[in-house]
């Protein structure tokens, strides 16, 4: 559930790393431990509509608007967290 507090949190990558992670893990009905960051969203096993929602998701925990064909430039969970956070650095700069 989002919070204005969440919104308002700058997120670095590293926590929202985690956060997804554990995110996914939830949905696969996995261990975190067992999330590999570095594995394609596609071979953890999750589908497209996984993904869109997790990219939802991300767009109210954040605040901000994530255009959901990143995944495609942003493909693994490392990658995309590291690219939202500059994003949540950029919006809240402009604050």
């Amino acid at each position: 559930m989002m919070t204005m507090q969440n919104a308002d949190k700058q997120w670095n990558a590293e926590q929202l790393e985690d956060w997804l992670i554990r995110r996914v893990a939830a949905i696969l009905g996995q261990d975190a431990d067992d999330v590999d960051p570095d594995m394609p969203f596609n071979s953890l096993g999750l589908d497209s509509i996984n993904v869109m929602d997790l990219i939802v998701e991300l767009d109210d925990l954040l605040g901000i608007e994530i255009e959901s064909t990143i995944v495609w430039d942003y493909p693994t969970i490392r990658l995309l967290c590291e690219y939202v956070a500059t994003l949540t650095n950029e919006t809240h700069a402009l604050k």
